[in-house]
């Protein structure tokens, strides 16, 4: 009878240790992830820029000034048609969007709402980590472009701003001041 109880109690105290130690190699776990996120998001930077572009017939190619480390000629491709909203003068469409800089190519999905009768458009890009290179190799974040077509959709004057987390450190402030200067 005792042995019974005993062996209750010592299967019992295996799964209590069992559930403690997993639930310490779990809490482990999580801080090492949270601390990988603070060290990849101390390398992150906001940026702004100014973004001319020159409408074709799959999107739009043009360049980014005055944008530091986005300095650097650009290509949007559409990627879906128009697509209607609850606003019958404005649609909604899906883009990709590269700028090619003297350091890499950053790649972002992007969507969008452009209204037609005030000729004004806005986006969402999100950083396509797997497909961008050289210095935004693996780089995350988030911008956003508003702007506006005086000319029906020939060209198009915008404002890129946002924030790009590089994944690779050794690129400093100073680097920022000759960036990518075409």
């Amino acid at each position: 009878m005792m042995n019974r109880k005993t062996n209750r109690l010592v299967t019992l105290i295996t799964v209590v240790l069992t559930a403690c130690l997993f639930t310490l190699a779990h809490s482990a776990s999580a801080q090492e992830q949270s601390t990988a996120t603070l060290s990849a998001h101390s390398n992150c930077r906001s940026v702004q820029g100014n973004l001319r572009e020159v409408g074709n017939s799959t999107g739009t190619t043009g360049r980014i000034t005055n944008g530091g480390i986005l300095n650097g000629r650009t290509q949007l491709l559409y990627t879906s048609g128009v697509l209607p909203t609850p606003d019958p003068t404005s649609v909604s469409y899906t883009t990709d969007f590269t700028v090619t800089t003297n350091r890499g190519i950053l790649k972002t999905h992007n969507a969008g709402i452009f209204e037609f009768a005030a000729g004004v458009f806005t986006e969402i890009a999100r950083i396509d980590p797997n497909a961008s290179t050289g210095r935004f190799a693996g780089a995350t974040g988030v911008l956003f472009t508003s702007g506006k077509t005086p000319d029906g959709g020939a060209t198009f004057r915008s404002k890129i701003s946002g924030e790009v987390c590089l994944a690779h450190h050794g690129y400093h402030a100073e680097d920022e001041d000759d960036d990518d200067n075409e």
